[in-house]
């Protein structure tokens, strides 16, 4: 396999075919499975979790394992098409290319809530400012408790 290339496309850009292409140039195949869980990504359309994802790719492949999701999601990060999040203790989250958007997820229920960016700008930039190092959100979720779960 072809090394990785990185945000090789904005995610409004993904379409089934592009990401075909995509596999086949660094020597992937294009299996249903993949395509499911390609389309069950767009459909989404931000960060989710490897169980929730399996659901959503049922849709268009009924029967498909979740393990099956676990290498499709792994390959699609090495060609570019998709991310992973680290959150925490959590599952293992992942996204298309090219969203960078910081997510908060609850370590009670697991909800994942996108951040406004205008949220952490101040943070970035008082650690500049304090220490010279530039912190780069969003592939790390942030872990609290959700509004639900905190009732």
């Amino acid at each position: 396999m072809q090394p990785k290339v990185a945000n090789a496309f904005d995610q409004r850009d993904w379409m089934p075919e592009e990401a075909a292409e995509a596999l086949r140039a660094h020597g992937c195949r294009v299996t249903l499975p993949r395509l499911a869980v390609l389309r069950a990504l767009i459909e989404h359309g931000g960060t989710i979790d490897a169980t929730q994802l399996t659901a959503r790719a049922q849709c268009y492949e009924p029967g498909i394992h979740e393990a099956t999701v676990y290498r499709t999601v792994k390959v699609f990060a090495e060609v570019g098409i998709a991310s992973h999040v680290h959150a925490g203790h959590g599952p293992s989250l992942v996204r298309l290319a090219g969203n960078q958007q910081l997510v908060a997820v609850c370590r009670d229920c697991g909800a994942i809530s996108p951040v406004p960016g205008g949220a952490v700008d101040q943070l970035v930039l008082d650690v500049e400012s304090a220490t010279g190092f530039v912190i780069e959100p969003g592939h790390f979720a942030l872990e609290g408790v959700c509004a639900t779960c905190a009732r």
